[in-house]
């Protein structure tokens, strides 16, 4: 009886000083809410050639500044698919959970980037992120490779916003500054490339742009922007996964976007695809008779929205935009729009949110904040010998016209696919043609050149912006409609 009263005493003992030091060791923990990891680097990079299968390795060192211990989980965003891979204090693993770090103590990350220089079209930039988890608070650390020799553009700054997010960037063109872009190697953008108070970005023809996700080129606070590309050596801007399964992919990068200019930017013979938006311009607020943009023989194509215009001036001549989740040419806010001898196509049904509701072109006067607000600008829109044709059942042309602001919309010899309906204050002239297939030469493989039989061959007007069509060909008298003459 004795013996059974010491042994379980004993246990009972033994399990009371267990419990007390587990207690102890959660006592331990640092377990606030504010609780933040600090790390020897922010933005890992890697070499700028993949020259063999394995990369050189980085550490990353992880320190806990608190006086207690913290438990941190740790996951490397991308999982399985990542070209990374991780070794976290000894073990080899994509994400671990509760990892111990010592108060005033340290853990060493070591991170190898796993790729084959031979496999085919690599990305220009290969990016992961590691995500620590502490006490319900997220950081992250960046990680980045690049992938082919070339002109790469790395933030150098953030901007941040009043919801606590924020905008990396670098200015590649300040005041005064005229920067010019050759086409010896591509140039990879990483983050924002911001062209900023009266500085100039020219970019020469055959120059290739690759931005990363999310990131684009800015035309900011009188920014200047040239972009002299030619019909066989077009600038071409992209995402930076050239992989043949990207290619397909609407909003790979951010796209170009050009704000408060005060001067005129020029766009000849470029080719923008797979952004969120191809080419945004104008704002709410400013004054849009200084702000200009001459687009002329681009192609645009594979974007959420082609073009995207805020109370701006445009003139737009021999370009194709197809291909877009939402429109391929939307102008709100009214702004100053001549636009001759594009061709506008949309294919697309699954538009933004699963399924396309706008139409491949949409002009309006206003642009609605909210339901109870709405900012009105003066709208004039010119449009001469432009196909404006698409898959909906109804309008591919929309028009929506407030009162409270002018509108003239004139249109000559275009060929679309609208009713009257949808085209409220605007001025057709008889020669329009109505709901016709303008019998592209073979437009499921992009070729939106004109069959012999195309209502649209010798029916447009003759315009000095057109002299010649997007190939170089010199144009009829009278011309066809669209971007390319028979």
């Amino acid at each position: 009886m004795k013996k059974k009263l010491k042994s379980g005493l004993k246990n009972g003992l033994f399990a009371l000083l267990l419990i007390t030091l587990i207690s102890c060791k959660t006592d331990d923990y640092y377990s606030g809410n504010d609780a933040t990891l600090s790390f020897s680097q922010e933005l890992i990079t890697f070499d700028t050639l993949f020259t063999s299968l394995n990369s050189i390795t980085k550490v990353l060192s992880v320190k806990n500044p608190y006086k207690k211990a913290l438990s941190t989980d740790i996951t490397l965003v991308g999982g399985d698919r990542s070209y990374y891979s991780l070794n976290i204090n000894g073990i080899s693993a994509k994400s671990l959970r509760n990892i111990e770090i010592p108060a005033k103590d340290s853990i060493l990350i070591f991170i190898k980037i796993n790729i084959d220089p031979n496999g085919g079209n690599i990305p220009m930039l290969v990016s992961d992120t590691i995500a620590f988890f502490t006490n319900g608070n997220r950081q992250n650390v960046t990680l980045l490779a690049f992938g082919e020799d070339a002109h790469f553009i790395i933030p150098t700054d953030r901007l941040v916003l009043e919801d606590s997010s924020f905008i990396e960037y670098s200015i590649i063109a300040n005041y005064g500054e005229d920067i010019k872009w050759t086409n010896d190697k591509p140039y990879v953008i990483y983050g924002q490339a911001i062209i900023y108070s009266f500085g100039k970005l020219t970019i020469e023809a055959g120059t290739r742009i690759y931005c990363h996700s999310q990131s684009g080129l800015w035309v900011y606070t009188g920014g200047g922007l040239t972009v002299n590309g030619t019909a066989d050596q077009p600038v071409v801007f992209q995402g930076d996964r050239r992989e043949e399964i990207f290619a397909s992919d609407y909003a790979q990068w951010g796209g170009i976007s050009i704000n408060s200019t005060h001067q005129v930017c020029k766009i000849n013979y470029a080719i923008i695809k797979n952004a969120g938006t191809g080419i945004q311009a104008g704002t709410f607020s400013g004054t849009r008779s200084k702000d200009k943009l001459i687009l002329t023989n681009s192609i645009i194509h594979t974007s959420q929205i082609g073009l995207n215009f805020y109370k701006f001036n445009l003139e737009a001549a021999n370009n194709v935009v197809y291909d877009c989740q939402s429109a391929c040419f939307s102008a709100q806010l009214g702004g100053n729009y001549t636009l001759v001898n594009n061709t506008f196509y949309n294919e697309v049904t699954m538009g933004i949110n699963g399924r396309r509701t706008t139409p491949a072109v949409y002009l309006s006067n206003y642009v609605q904040v909210d339901d109870n607000t709405a900012y009105c600008a003066d709208l004039e829109c010119f449009s001469y010998n432009n196909i404006i044709y698409g898959v909906a059942d109804s309008t591919e042309f929309y028009t929506s016209i407030a009162k409270e602001a002018t509108a003239n919309v004139e249109l000559k010899n275009c060929l679309l696919k609208a009713t009257a309906s949808a085209m409220k204050g605007v001025a057709v002239n008889v020669d329009n043609i109505f709901n016709q297939n303008p019998l592209f030469t073979d437009y499921r493989n992009n070729d939106f050149s004109l069959q012999s039989a195309s209502p649209c061959i010798g029916k447009g007007i003759y315009h000095p912006a057109a002299d010649s069509d997007i190939k170089g060909k010199y144009r009829n008298n009278p011309p066809c409609i669209g971007a390319f003459e028979y």
